[in-house]
């Protein structure tokens, strides 16, 4: 079985507030599963990676071999697949776990997607803000960051 994943990253301002939203489906277009995950306080680029983190865990702990992800961010489809230089250090330590991640699968895909046909994992993601207090997970690094100058914003 392959999963075909929709992911997005959201942050209130930028550094701010941020969340991921997550939604899989299987090849028939059902829903296997969908999360909306307060991250704190972190950059979008940082949220966006963030996402893409989560959801190839979760195919991982699944044990699904085959996967592609659909994500509109075109700074985080391109780093991963090598089209861009990943200049940012802190931005590095994220592309580095996903190259980690992906060895585990017989097949994966990235792809960039326009943002309308990202609009559920976008909702997930924007919702997962106004989680703000209730539940908190930490970055896969464990750190919360508090952005990183030059990377996105100011």
């Amino acid at each position: 079985m392959e999963w075909h994943i929709y992911i997005d990253g959201a942050s209130s301002c930028n550094p701010g507030a941020s969340g991921a939203g997550i939604v899989a489906f299987d090849n028939n277009g059902n829903e296997l599963f969908r999360d909306s995950i307060y991250l704190g306080h972190m950059t979008n680029n940082m949220a966006e990676y963030e996402a893409l983190i989560r959801a190839l865990r979760k195919a991982e702990q699944s044990s699904i071999k085959y996967i592609s992800v659909y994500t509109d961010s075109l700074l985080v489809a391109n780093q991963v697949l090598g089209k861009y230089r990943v200049k940012n250090v802190g931005l590095k330590v994220y592309v580095e776990e996903i190259k980690k991640i992906i060895r585990n699968f017989t097949s994966f895909a990235l792809q960039y997607i326009p943002r309308e046909e990202n609009r559920l994992a976008d909702k997930l993601a924007k919702d997962a803000i106004k989680k703000r207090g209730r539940r908190v997970v930490a970055p896969f690094n464990g750190e919360e960051s508090l952005g990183i100058k030059g990377q996105d914003g100011p």
